[in-house]
């Protein structure tokens, strides 16, 4: 589906080409999925004066639309990018945006360019040859945080209209891990940097305001909205909390938390896809094959199962167990607005499955 050698992140040297291949995947409407790999252009790399996209820039990024029912390829398209970390980094009822290193892109459901957003040079990173904007958007695909990609050090952030496709906020913060987003609220957890800091915990703020802790998320780690208001987190136990440990939903607006349990011993709970209208989300089962700890390895994980949550989300709609899947590690789930399919992608082999899911009550 798309020629040419790929792209790879960087990992360790800043100049290595040694890593995950940079992708994206998302439901463009119910219909329609697109899936995303940047690949190296033909040719000799050049770069125009101001360093803008032209067909000259040395990468590109490339796109699959699959329609989520037959599987059949519907086009492919491709913009160039003056940047190996490229992809779609937003979609909703107004169309999606494209990040291709300092350009954004809204376009349009039937893939016509309707603005075009440069984005402000960054500052130097000692940590990383080339400098690059981290896009996470909201559940909903109605809002985008650019984030500065420096950890520990204050770094400018940008909040975004992904409809509009303006800069509604922008100011500088630390960034201290993982940080997720509804359409007017942030979260991030505080890991600890050094031996002694206090437990890491959620916090919550909005753009560009003060970070203020949640309660109930000690040692809480890979957040995630799923909702709105609504919150999927992962807290591990220690010594000190043992009966911190568990996954965990909780209201942001009241502070109700609600523990969940795996369908199976021996599973356990991976990332979670959540329909862009509100009113469904998916979190992925999965467990570990193949791990050898007095070899030095880790495994990979394997798809069991898929949790379907309805209103009022405290428990599971219904389990869907998965067998013959060929999905290793799985990656990128994605959920149709309407939540009748998920799109999973499968890391390092590149497979990409569609589930149908049951009607909602």
């Amino acid at each position: 589906m798309v020629r040419g050698p790929f792209a790879f992140e960087p990992f360790g040297h800043p100049e290595s080409r040694v890593g995950l291949p940079i992708r994206s995947l998302w439901f463009l409407d119910n219909q329609r999925v697109a899936a995303t790999v940047v690949t190296q252009a033909a040719g000799p790399p050049t770069l125009p004066a101001r360093g803008e996209p032209t067909t000259a820039s040395p990468f590109r990024l490339d796109a699959v639309l699959i329609d989520a029912a037959t599987g059949k390829i519907l086009g492919t398209p491709a913009w160039p990018s003056n940047s190996r970390f490229a992809g779609i980094v937003a979609a909703n009822d107004r169309g999606f945006v494209t990040e291709t290193g300092v350009e954004l892109t809204l376009l349009s459901p039937d893939l016509a360019p309707i603005k075009r957003l440069t984005l402000p040079p960054l500052p130097p990173n000692p940590y990383r040859g080339e400098r690059y904007w981290n896009p996470r958007p909201s559940w909903s695909g109605r809002r985008v945080l650019l984030l500065g990609q420096v950890f520990w050090i204050k770094g400018p952030w940008l909040w975004l209209d992904a409809e509009g496709l303006q800069v509604l906020e922008s100011w500088q913060d630390i960034r201290t891990g993982d940080v997720t987003l509804s359409d007017d609220r942030l979260v991030m957890d505080t890991g600890g940097r050094h031996f002694g800091d206090p437990p890491s915990r959620l916090v919550m703020s909005v753009p560009g305001g003060k970070w203020s802790p949640i309660p109930s998320t000690l040692h809480a780690s890979a957040p995630q909205f799923v909702g709105p208001d609504l919150l999927y987190f992962q807290s591990y136990s220690t010594i000190d909390f043992p009966a911190q440990g568990g996954v965990f939903l909780m209201r942001t607006d009241s502070g109700e938390v609600s523990r969940l349990q795996p369908p199976r011993r021996g599973w356990g709970f991976g990332r979670a896809a959540a329909s862009r209208t509100g009113k469904r989300f998916v979190i992925l089962i999965e467990e570990t094959k193949g791990r050898h700890p007095a070899l030095d390895i880790g495994g990979h994980g394997v798809l069991r199962a898929l949790l379907v949550f309805d209103p009022p989300f405290t428990t599971p709609t219904c389990t869907l167990e998965v067998r013959g899947s060929r999905i290793r590690n799985p990656e990128f789930p994605a959920l149709s607005p309407d939540g009748r399919r998920l799109a999973v992608f499968s890391y390092p082999d590149p497979v990409l499955e569609v589930y149908e899911l049951p009607p909602a009550d």
